[in-house]
């Protein structure tokens, strides 16, 4: 079982995840709000940033909702994603808005 920290909507959920459920799965049967469409990695809705921890990540996926680059920098589908230690991820929205803020701070 493994440790996952969420940041999405501006807040982080905290949740555990088995090693043969994905992190999408695993948040929505806890009740974590997590932007989903159609669970089987074609809408891109899930897309996280991975800020920590190691995973597998299903390569059956859409080029349009994850592309080779998007997967090279540490994005992935939660809903194709097996965590394989704690993770820290963060929804595509609330990095880029991390992203904007730090760039008119500093």
């Amino acid at each position: 079982m493994y440790k996952v920290k969420l940041h999405a909507r501006g807040q982080q959920f905290d949740y555990s995840c088995l090693a043969t459920v994905t992190s999408l799965e695993a948040a929505r049967d806890q009740f974590i709000p997590i932007p989903t469409g159609c669970k089987r990695g074609g809408c891109g809705m899930c897309k996280v940033k991975v800020l920590e921890g190691e995973y597998i990540q299903d390569i059956i996926r859409s080029h349009e909702a994850l592309s080779d680059a998007e997967l090279d920098n540490g994005y992935a589908l939660a809903c194709c994603m097996v965590p394989k230690s704690d993770m820290t991820i963060m929804t595509v929205e609330d990095y880029i808005k991390q992203e904007k803020l730090e760039s008119t701070i500093g």
